[in-house]
């Protein structure tokens, strides 16, 4: 704590500055693993029946999802 008490203002802005950046890094990588897990899931699922899935997505949003059966 004694760091935090004699660092400078411009040291201050740089340590909030690395933990946001941090932060930023830890929400983009949940949310892209989470994307990952919802897709295999889904065509997994899809590939359990015997189909094909067509996906779609939009950055880390699934757009559409249809399960092509022969």
């Amino acid at each position: 704590m004694a760091f935090l008490r004699n660092c400078t203002p411009v040291q201050g802005i740089l340590l909030i500055a690395v933990f946001a950046i941090v932060i930023a890094f830890i929400l983009l990588a949940t949310q892209s693993y989470f994307s990952y897990v919802e897709v295999t899931e889904a065509a997994n699922g899809c590939f359990d029946q015997g189909g094909f899935p067509v996906i779609e997505k939009s950055g880390f949003q699934l757009i559409s999802f249809q399960c092509n059966r022969d």
